[in-house]
């Protein structure tokens, strides 16, 4: 079988739909690629991007997405609740089939060097291909944001592994790398207090003393249409049905944004339920809950086996693995 390689680049638009359609269109051309999901967010003013390929096919559409994302996206004007740095924000390459981490490290590296090269971007490396320990978290690279970048970067420590020593003018920089899959994981509470957010987030995170494998921050959620979505089902005839609709978040609703950086060793029934507890020390519900884009199903199928208390359920009792 091809190797295959998932790629799920964030742009750093979440708001103005022609200017992340105009990113996302080129990618879906590109012979070897396929574009699986791209999901936008308002409030962090994101779109996260998610493709599977082989090598080739994803360098190619690697520097598609950052020829637009250069041209379209001007940091100076930008803002959200989600840190960034650049117009691309990040772009990990995720080893999925036949190939090995060492040949995602290699991808992201010739990428790396081929953007630096053709945007005059500065870029760093992080998780399996970072050159120093400090610079392994996209947190500790986004230290300071978009608006303290030039500063950050007059500092030695953090001079770009390719690229220019100063960030350009309005794409900033950019984070790239290989690492293992993540599942970006949203829990929205009932409440408007966002200090309320700030310290559960504080609480579950790796970095201030919660699980090792989260990384996590509180927002607030400006009440927003989310847009059309269409859900589908089944009639009584067996034929799929499709359901369509808008969704729209509710006014006061503070968010726990997340990301599981090894879901394997800290599942998130785990942490759910760890957030729900510290929720109600303030008399405050879970929601909502969110998946930003894709996730591996074993992820779910965890969640359901320890809420359900099904311990011996085995994937292949799942119909649709059989189908």
């Amino acid at each position: 079988m091809a190797a295959l390689i998932e790629w799920v680049p964030n742009i750093s638009e979440g708001r103005r739909g022609d200017v992340v359609k105009a990113c996302v269109e080129p990618l879906k051309s590109i012979e070897g690629v396929k574009l699986l999901d791209s999901s936008s967010d308002p409030d962090h003013n994101r779109s996260v991007i998610t493709c599977v390929g082989g090598p080739k096919g994803l360098k190619e559409a690697t520097l598609a997405l950052y020829a637009r994302a250069v041209e379209l996206i001007d940091m100076n004007q930008h803002s959200g609740e989600h840190s960034r740095i650049g117009a691309v924000d990040v772009s990990p390459y995720v080893p999925v089939r036949d190939v090995k981490m060492s040949d995602c490290d290699d991808l992201a590296k010739e990428c790396a060097l081929a953007v630096a090269e053709k945007f005059d971007l500065p870029v760093y490396l992080y998780r399996e291909s970072a050159t120093a320990p400090h610079r392994q978290s996209q947190s500790d690279i986004r230290k300071g944001e978009y608006e303290g970048l030039a500063e950050k970067m007059r500092d030695p420590m953090w001079k770009p592994d390719f690229g220019p020593d100063s960030p350009h003018p309005t794409a900033g920089a950019t984070i790239m790398g290989a690492r293992p899959f993540l599942i970006a994981f949203n829990v929205n509470l009932g409440t408007t207090d966002v200090g309320i957010g700030k310290r559960i987030a504080k609480a579950i995170r790796g970095s201030s003393g919660g699980f090792i494998n989260i990384q996590g921050a509180g927002f607030y959620l400006e009440d927003h249409e989310e847009g059309p979505v269409s859900v589908k089902s089944y009639d009584e005839r067996g034929a799929m049905v499709t359901h369509r609709g808008s969704f729209a978040r509710k006014t006061g609703m503070v968010q726990i944004s997340m990301n599981f950086l090894d879901y394997t060793k800290t599942p998130l029934f785990r942490v759910v339920e760890t957030i729900r507890r510290e929720a109600a020390r303030y008399g405050v519900p879970i929601v909502q809950t969110e998946l930003v884009g894709l996730a591996p199903a074993d992820a779910f199928l965890d969640s359901a086996k320890w809420y359900m208390q099904v311990d011996n359920l085995k994937n292949a009792q799942i119909i649709d693995f059989q189908i």
